[in-house]
């Protein structure tokens, strides 16, 4: 058993080094000069490891997965669909990194470049709000939407810009389901 497998095991059951020295009698010195593999595990040792270790499941599994839409939308050059049943892919993030709920969606078209590209995969948080001059997926009522720059919303009108011809956006907010940050791409 090497240090780097033993620091991972202790922070998939969120054990401390500190427990696992006690359970095995090791001092902290001990531990320190261990885990930092300046010195062997002794076989008694291993096997104490190994009992330390022997009741605890993992947290949690390593990475989430999320469902990807995109390419599946006849219409408009760079629109998705978000409707159920049209899963292009599933892909695996690591764990935590997304709070609530998330999806991919694969970029279409090319209105976003050279800030994204077609074929692109971006994670979008759910009915988080996007932040001004920020990427957004903007969903429409049709279950249709589009990856588009945030600029705000007033009087009815969400306003986006897209690079790609360099053009501001501008949609009606009756047509809108919700607006969803772009937390980062892949």
């Amino acid at each position: 058993m090497k240090p780097e497998e033993i620091r991972s095991r202790l922070r998939a059951t969120g054990r401390s080094q500190a427990a696992l020295g006690r359970h095995i009698g090791a001092s902290k010195d001990s531990m320190s000069r261990l885990m930092t593999g300046q010195r062997r595990l002794q076989a008694v040792e291993v096997e104490r490891i190994k009992e330390f270790f022997a009741e605890d499941a993992p947290a949690g599994p390593a990475y989430d997965t999320l469902d990807v839409y995109g390419y599946v939308q006849a219409g408009g050059d760079d629109l998705v669909s978000l409707a159920d049943g049209q899963v292009i892919d599933r892909i695996e993030v690591p764990a935590g990194l997304v709070r609530g709920s998330a999806i991919g969606i694969r970029v279409v078209g090319d209105s976003m470049e050279p800030r994204l590209f077609s074929g692109e995969t971006v994670i979008v948080g759910l009915n988080m709000p996007p932040q001004r001059d920020r990427d957004c997926v903007v969903e429409f009522r049709d279950g249709s939407a589009i990856v588009k720059q945030y600029k705000g919303q007033r009087d009815g009108t969400v306003f986006l810009h897209q690079y790609n011809p360099d053009k501001e956006v501008r949609i009606d907010a009756s047509k809108v389901k919700a607006i969803h940050a772009v937390l980062y791409r892949r």
